[in-house]
C-alpha cells in the first residue's frame, strides 16, 4: 500500500490525465496527516484554513480521484455519511458504538487470513475485506444497561 500511494503522489500529474495542483495536494496531506476519520466537510474546513476559494466540489471531486488511485479509503460507518483515511492506514477493521457514533479501529489476522484462504479456495482474487461489528462501547454500556442487564431507556 505504501509503494501504491508513492507511485501515485509521483504520477499526481503525468500519465494519469489529471495535473498536480496546490489544492489537490492540500487535501492529500489533510487526509494523510489525520489521526482519525474525516467526512469531506471536515476536509473542506481544514482546506479552508489554507486556501480559501477552495470549494467542497474540488475536495469531493479529488476524494474520488485519491480513491480511484488507491490511495484513499472510503467507509460509511452510520449509514448515512461517507468518512475517509489514508488507505496506508485502513489496513484495519473497525467496531462501531450504536449509542455515540464512534469508531473503534482494530486488528484483526483472522480477516486477512481468511481472505487469503478463501480466495485461494475459490480462485478469487481478493482485493480487499472488511469486518464491521456494531454494539455499544464501555461508556455507552454504563449509560444505557442497568445493573441488571435491562436496557435503561434513554433520556435524550
Amino acid at each position: 500500500m505504501v509503494n501504491q500511494l508513492a507511485k501515485a503522489q509521483h504520477n499526481m500529474g503525468d500519465g494519469l490525465g489529471q495535473r498536480s495542483t496546490g489544492q489537490r495536494q492540500l487535501i492529500l496531506k489533510i487526509i494523510q496527516r489525520s489521526n482519525k476519520y474525516l467526512y469531506a466537510d471536515q476536509i473542506y474546513e481544514k482546506a479552508r484554513q489554507e486556501l480559501p476559494g477552495i470549494s467542497l466540489s474540488t475536495v469531493y471531486r479529488n476524494l474520488q480521484l485519491f480513491r480511484d488511485w488507491g490511495i484513499v479509503a472510503k467507509h460509511q460507518f452510520d449509514g448515512k455519511r461517507w468518512s475517509y483515511e489514508s488507505a496506508a492506514k485502513s489496513k484495519h477493521q473497525h467496531m462501531v458504538c450504536l449509542g455515540c457514533g464512534r469508531v473503534f479501529p482494530f486488528q484483526c489476522p483472522l480477516a486477512e487470513s481468511i481472505q487469503a484462504r478463501i480466495g485461494a479456495e475459490a480462485g478469487f482474487k481478493v482485493t480487499d475485506a472488511n469486518v464491521h461489528l456494531t454494539g455499544y462501547c464501555p461508556d455507552c454500556q454504563q449509560r444505557l444497561i442497568g445493573n441488571d442487564g435491562s436496557v435503561k431507556e434513554d433520556s435524550d
